[in-house]
């Protein structure tokens, strides 16, 4: 379009606002005061205070006005009679200040004449508005300097401008950074053809200088704001059948669009694990924030947050509203805001994958049931004598590893009480159990670890600590050291990766090297040299795969260890990791959850489910309740049978049918997985 035909264009809209309409009762469809939101308290609140001729004389097609005002410089673009001009007038309040700007004279002339009327119904002693005849594209010639301007708002104006990719290069020049665009205005689902450019009555309906909305995000990135986000729309219905007519299938809505200034946002929506909290701090919003259409911030609730929207709050006029958390050190792949908001819930603990969702999931992916995927269903039956007795004595923990699946850690308080730990000793004794595995959080935070584990290495043929190790080089507990040793307990601990980076993204800062000091004072006692002194090490995923061989990744971690660290051990475990606690969340967070449930049907091995673990064990949470296995009693699934271990005192447990669930999977996937490591040293052997 040539600059003269533009011109044109600026004069046929100048003629319609100037002349041709007389009040909003004279326009013909409902493009420029389509909105039917209402629009928030605090601008209603203003609302009443406007006069009712302003009000009469009102063009527009949303409520472009944010929270946060006062003390702020407001540009209004396209302020025609005045209306908001004046409502952010009473919002900035007297150390504010608001500029409006419009090319429509008489527009102007109307809003001035109200003026001093309405600086006294606010109460201000002093005018704190402007008013500029000029164009929206050309803020220069009206004296607005580089980066003066705290918020720019707009009230269905931009699409009369033909010039509107210099409307965005200037407000984007005013703008301060940090600075924020909110306005409203009427958007097309596609490009209105150049022949509806010059029609008066469309081009003043807002219809034909619609922009496409994938225009508009063009032109914004093209000027430095890559991001924007609807915080309303809604579809316009003309409403004239004349004018529907020579439009044609064109779809129109009005949106409401905030965007921020700021160097630091990428052009889409990444997820770096961040989270913001509203902190209600807002006079006119103290329940909540609307950051988009989708994303309500209620006071003193976390909320997941794309790395845009983190920086943007930083950057901004709310960042004293906000408490903002997090950096962008750890990508976790592209933003979406249900999956990061559920993620972000099972991490804090508001709630937990349970069984109805994983055996939902898995119809939805289509996957088998595991008992009906079993062919041999003798297999699903336990052995007629256990070997194991597996003892959670508790979930509290020194640390909080991602791995986790019990999500043990030091906030948990679950501890097995003394007389529940003798009802187990009589129980094994009396079913005839040969290994004691004793697990939960760290073990050694149970008050009563010591005498349980003297008194079963008296009864069991084996007795297995596992062990995160770091707890052993604490005062309070290095004395479990000796003990270990003195007892002939086999010691298992998790070394997810044979050097500090690795391991330490999994279990937490400075674990490796405490876990290698521990191991160095465990060697000087036999562990690892001595036959009759067992220490293992487990290696657990840490995403959505599965293990290498276990006996090439044996080999390779001795190798490392012993030539890097100077440490020994036995045995290296290779764990499949279940879709529960933390894992499940890192999963979810990472888009990833599908996927792996997908990816362990897919590696499904019958040859192992009958060397699982569920068959030959019994496992007894902290309370005394007996489970299949310790992923059963975090999924609330009962043992087939007596269902507390001191029902086994004085009758010991029978062959059971187990419960089976989505994640035995986990347990049956490639080499196979329990708490002994792989079932096969080869896939498929």
């Amino acid at each position: 379009m040539g600059v003269d035909e533009s011109r044109d264009i600026r004069e046929l809209v100048r003629e319609y606002y100037g002349e041709t309409l007389q009040g909003s009762d004279d326009l013909k469809t409902d493009a420029c005061c389509c909105t039917a939101h209402t629009p928030p308290k605090y601008v209603i609140d203003v609302m009443n205070e406007i006069d009712d001729e302003i009000m009469a004389h009102f063009y527009g097609c949303g409520s472009p006005i944010p929270p946060a005002l006062e003390g702020a410089t407001v540009l209004d673009l396209g302020c025609g009679t005045g209306r908001d001009v004046y409502i952010c007038s009473k919002l900035v309040g007297p150390s504010g200040r608001v500029i409006g700007v419009d090319m429509t004279e008489q527009q102007l002339a109307f809003a001035r004449r109200h003026e001093a009327a309405q600086m006294a119904r606010f109460g201000f002693t002093r005018s704190n508005v402007e008013f500029h005849c000029g164009f929206i594209e050309d803020l220069g010639a009206l004296g607005i300097e580089d980066e003066s301007v705290d918020v720019v708002v707009s009230n269905c104006v931009i699409n009369l401008s033909p010039f509107k990719d210099q409307v965005f290069k200037e407000i984007a020049r005013v703008l301060k950074p940090g600075g924020e665009l909110y306005f409203s205005d009427i958007f097309s689902d596609r490009r209105v053809p150049p022949k509806f450019y010059d029609d008066p009555v469309l081009r003043g309906e807002c219809l034909s200088g619609a922009l496409y909305i994938e225009d508009f995000r063009r032109i914004l990135a093209e000027h430095g704001m890559p991001v924007f986000y609807d915080v309303e729309t809604e579809p316009l219905h003309v409403g004239d059948f004349q004018i529907e007519t020579k439009l044609g299938c064109i779809g129109f809505a009005s949106h409401t669009v905030r965007a921020i200034k700021c160097a630091d946002l990428e052009d889409r929506e990444e997820n770096y694990g961040q989270t913001a909290t509203y902190l209600g701090t807002m006079p006119e919003n103290g329940r909540y924030f609307d950051l988009t259409e989708d994303l309500r911030l209620i006071k003193g609730r976390p909320v997941a947050v794309s790395g845009n929207m983190a920086a943007m709050l930083r950057a901004s006029r709310y960042a004293p509203h906000f408490e903002v958390r997090g950096d962008r050190t750890h990508h976790v792949g592209a933003f979406d805001q249900g999956a990061a908001q559920e993620a972000l819930e099972l991490a804090r603990g508001k709630r937990r994958i349970g069984l109805a969702e994983l055996e939902q999931a898995y119809r939805d992916l289509g996957i088998e049931p595991f008992d009906q995927r079993v062919h041999d269903k003798e297999l699903l039956r336990s052995a007629p004598e256990l070997a194991t007795m597996q003892v959670n004595v508790g979930y509290r923990c020194n640390l909080a590893c991602s791995h986790c699946f019990l999500e043990s850690g030091p906030q948990r308080a679950e501890c097995m009480e003394r007389e529940t730990m003798e009802a187990v000793l009589a129980a094994f004794a009396r079913g005839g159990f040969r290994t004691l595995d004793i697990t939960g959080g760290s073990p050694e935070m149970n008050p009563h670890l010591e005498w349980f584990v003297r008194e079963a290495s008296a009864l069991a043929d084996e007795v297995i600590v596992r062990s995160n190790l770091t707890i052993l080089d604490a005062p309070e507990y290095r004395h479990f050291m000796q003990v270990y040793a003195e007892c002939g307990v086999h010691l298992v601990t998790s070394l997810p990766y044979f050097n500090e980076q690795g391991c330490d993204l999994q279990r937490g800062r400075n674990v490796f090297d405490r876990v290698v000091g521990v191991l160095r004072e465990l060697n000087e006692l036999g562990y690892g040299v001595d036959p009759a002194l067992k220490i293992d090490v487990a290696y657990n995923v840490s995403g959505p795969f599965l293990p290498p061989d276990q006996r090439e990744l044996e080999e390779f971690y001795a190798w490392e260890l012993e030539r890097e660290q100077h440490v020994r051990f036995d045995n290296l475990y290779a764990f499949n990791n279940y879709a529960l606690g933390r894992f499940a969340n890192q999963l979810k967070r990472e888009g990833k959850f599908d996927y792996y449930l997908d990816l362990l049907s897919e590696n499904y091995n019958g040859a192992v489910v009958a060397r699982m673990m569920c068959r030959s064990q019994v496992n007894v949470d902290y309370d005394g309740r007996l489970y299949d296995c310790e992923v059963n009693h975090v999924l609330g699934l009962p043992l087939d049978g007596p269902r507390n271990v001191r029902d086994l005192v004085d009758a010991p447990l029978g062959p059971r049918t187990i419960a089976t669930s989505p994640l035995c999977y986990s347990c049956a996937a490639g080499c196979g997985s329990s708490c002994g490591g792989s079932l096969m040293d080869k896939y498929g052997e």
